[in-house]
């Protein structure tokens, strides 16, 4: 838009054109509660606390429920807020159908992952003894059908998993790339911890996000706190936007310095530009 000053008696004219990016989106949010039911996970009370703590924060984030967020459960009549239940199909149809048809290069989308994991093989069903895994390789051929450009960050809770950026700390993950910011629990040869009360990287992480604190920041505060935890300061956290597959770089950290979760929203403390 432009403003213009006529001018009077007394002042000159003037007139300065102000250009401004309108957003009527904050993105689009799948959350993956895996690992199995209560029959079947031993740790569902911790595993679906945290899912429904994520959900929560999302939603006071200006996330839409009905619109901006697909909630995955094994057991969604359990899990506050679930959509559907937990499998590869709706997985697969959450990103290749739902979020392809409404995310692009204005509308990113977060992707958060919680479960079991072995190595870089997420536990993403569990029923007796059966078991269906989710790798980077075949999350990242998901991903890849989205429209090009598409901002998209994952976020993953689970044990060893680096191995979603890089394998044993050295292979770069098939996920990494351009547009693609990585956010893990715990490095490629590490355990993660989910405690009785929740504590973890990931309701530490957003209950930053929930104080409207950057990305960035938001990790390095969650990182400092596992630090100075007895049970969580062996688990590393890794993050990754600069898609080298080389976790927890200055360069890392200044991709997503200004990233805010959602991308839109800014602190009212910050005075208009």
């Amino acid at each position: 838009f432009t403003a213009t000053w006529a001018g009077n008696a007394t002042y000159d004219s003037g007139s300065q054109t102000l250009k401004l990016t309108v957003s009527a989106e904050v993105g689009k949010a799948i959350i993956v509660l895996g690992g199995g039911d209560m029959q079947n996970n031993k740790d569902w009370d911790r595993f679906n606390g945290v899912a429904e703590y994520v959900h929560n924060i999302l939603l006071k984030r200006q996330f839409d429920d009905a619109d901006d967020i697909h909630f995955l459960s094994p057991d969604p009549t359990r899990t506050k807020g679930a959509d559907n239940e937990t499998s590869l199909n709706t997985l697969q149809l959450a990103i290749t159908s739902w979020a392809k048809a409404q995310v692009n290069p204005q509308v990113p989308l977060y992707l958060y992952l919680l479960s079991h994991n072995l190595g870089n093989q997420f536990l993403l069903q569990k029923r007796g003894n059966d078991e269906t895994f989710l790798s980077p390789a075949l999350l990242n051929d998901w991903l890849n059908q989205l429209p090009e450009g598409t901002p998209v960050t994952i976020i993953v809770e689970a044990c060893y998993s680096g191995n979603f950026i890089s394998t044993s700390g050295s292979q770069p993950s098939p996920l990494v790339g351009v547009n693609r910011t990585l956010i893990v629990s715990a490095r490629a040869d590490k355990q993660a911890k989910i405690l009785t009360n929740l504590s973890s990287f990931s309701k530490t992480f957003f209950d930053r996000i929930d104080a409207n604190t950057p990305i960035a920041e938001a990790f390095q505060e969650a990182q400092a706190q596992m630090q100075r935890a007895p049970l969580h300061r062996d688990q590393f956290p890794q993050l990754d936007a600069n898609g080298n597959g080389v976790s927890n770089e200055p360069q890392d950290l200044a991709a997503v310095a200004k990233n805010y979760l959602p991308a839109d929203i800014v602190s009212l403390a910050n005075p208009p530009e």
